[in-house]
C-alpha cells in the first residue's frame, strides 16, 4: 500500500536529486491553465526501493483524471476528481471514494497529502519554483515556455506561459521525480 502513496504524490510532486541550478532565479510559473493535459514520467525512490510509472492527467476546472501506468503503458490505476469527489480505481480491485483528494490519501494511505497544492504546481497556479508544502520539499529545476488561452481570450489574444518541466521533492525517505514529457494546452 505505500508504493501507492508514493505513486499519488510522485504524480504530483516529483524526485530529490541534484539539480543544476536554474538559469534565471526570477522565472515563475503560470498564469495558471484551466484545461490540460500533461503526460509525463515518474521516478520514485522509498528506501532501497525505487519505481517508474508514466502518467497522463487530464485537468478541468470541476474534474481530474489521473492515469497511472507501467513503464509500457499497462494501466495500474486511475485516480479522478469531480463534484461528487474522488475515487482510486485499480484493476480487479473495488473503487476507493472520499469527498476529497486529501481525504482520499488518508483512507487509502493513511496520511493527509498536499495532492491539491502539487496539482496547483503542476498547472502553473503556484507561480514559486521551490517551496515547502507539509513538510514536502519542492523544486522546479527545468521549466517550458508553452502558448496559453486565458478564460475568455480568443486565439488572437493567446498568450505565452510557464509551465514545470521537471518536478522534483522529497520528504524523509520519499524522493521523487517528474518528468512532463508532453503538454497538450487549448489555444
Amino acid at each position: 500500500m505505500r508504493s501507492w502513496l508514493a505513486c499519488l504524490v510522485a504524480l504530483l510532486l516529483a524526485a530529490c536529486a541534484e539539480s543544476p541550478p536554474l538559469p534565471d532565479a526570477t522565472l515563475t510559473l503560470g498564469p495558471p491553465l484551466q484545461r490540460l493535459t500533461a503526460d509525463g514520467r515518474i521516478s520514485l525512490r522509498q528506501g532501497d526501493r525505487r519505481d517508474h510509472l508514466r502518467f497522463r492527467w487530464e485537468h478541468a476546472p470541476d474534474s481530474d483524471v489521473v492515469l497511472l501506468m507501467s513503464p509500457l503503458g499497462q494501466g495500474l490505476a486511475e485516480l479522478s476528481r469531480d463534484a461528487s469527489g474522488a475515487r482510486l480505481s485499480r484493476p480487479n480491485q473495488p473503487v476507493i471514494a472520499a469527498d476529497s483528494l486529501p481525504q482520499l490519501a488518508q483512507r487509502v494511505f493513511g496520511a493527509p497529502l498536499p495532492l491539491e497544492a502539487m496539482a496547483d504546481w503542476l498547472r502553473g497556479a503556484r507561480p514559486a519554483l521551490s517551496g515547502e508544502v507539509d513538510g514536502w520539499r519542492v523544486t522546479i529545476s527545468e521549466t517550458l515556455l508553452v502558448r496559453t488561452l486565458s478564460a475568455g481570450d480568443s486565439a488572437s489574444r493567446a498568450g505565452k506561459g510557464r509551465l514545470l518541466r521537471v518536478m522534483e521533492a522529497s520528504r524523509e525517505d520519499v524522493d521523487f521525480k517528474l518528468i512532463v514529457d508532453d503538454w497538450d494546452v487549448p489555444e
